[in-house]
């Protein structure tokens, strides 16, 4: 249902447009707040959206806690006031933090990063809501892939308006990473499409992509669009449907 949406969203050029549609379909699956943040490497010049700004009104964005213990890895956490008891290394500050946002309408949320610390830039987003743990752990969490998989796609078309150069690649995405089993329609494409448009279905960038397969950026960009074609399909957030069976 959301990689549908995906497809609309990526033909948006305002970054302004494009985030209030990102929250109004994120709001059909149940979340009531998001936020968009990235830093530098060294926790300077954030880069923010949020549908509640009053959040950082006491603490600045490059100190939520989700920048400094989520983006350790690529694993979705659950975060929040209702989660806190499970995180008992945060300080002080960092728990008070947590709970203003509690007590501003965000008590559960799925912290899900999009770059890991260390890079040039990370950060990701923080999908919130107002439930407890139980309900959240119902509603939400069984939605957290493909909830994922949307903010990937959105993450990419954020860094694509807010920057001509290509995002930096490291070696958090030198790992193997082929083309598992896929639908069948998957089965027309080459080896070697399949695997390109399988890793800019899962958002991906064409640069990243090239680094993985090693191979040029203009080499993933032939596969893309003859693996696009067979698929009859014509961007990643189409193939992406594909790949989660929605269509």
């Amino acid at each position: 249902m959301l990689v549908k949406h995906a497809v609309k969203l990526e033909l948006i050029e305002d970054i302004d447009a494009l985030w209030q549609r990102i929250v109004e379909t994120l709001a059909t699956v149940g979340i009531d707040h998001a936020i968009y943040l990235t830093v530098d490497a060294d926790f300077q010049n954030p880069f923010l959206r949020c549908t509640h700004n009053g959040i950082y009104g006491q603490t600045p964005p490059e100190e939520d806690p989700f920048l400094r213990y989520a983006c350790q890895s690529y694993d979705i956490l659950s975060i929040g006031a209702e989660f806190v008891h499970g995180h008992p290394y945060i300080t002080d500050k960092e728990r008070n933090f947590v709970e203003r946002a509690g007590r501003a309408g965000i008590t559960a949320a799925l912290g899900i990063p999009m770059r890991l610390q260390g890079t040039d830039r990370f950060g990701g987003f923080i999908v919130g809501t107002g439930l407890d743990q139980l309900s959240f752990n119902k509603k939400i969490l069984p939605r957290a892939e493909e909830i994922r998989l949307f903010c990937l796609l959105m993450h990419r078309r954020l860094e694509e308006l807010t920057s001509s150069a290509p995002a930096p690649v490291t070696t958090e995405f030198r790992k193997p990473l082929l083309a598992p089993s896929l639908p069948d329609r998957f089965d027309v494409l080459s080896p070697r499409e399949r695997e390109v448009v399988y890793l800019l279905a899962r958002g991906r960038s064409r640069q990243e992509a090239a680094e993985i397969c090693n191979i040029s950026v203009h080499t993933v960009s032939d596969y893309a669009k003859s693996g696009y074609r067979k698929l009859g399909v014509n961007n990643r957030a189409q193939a992406a449907a594909i790949l989660l069976g929605q269509t």
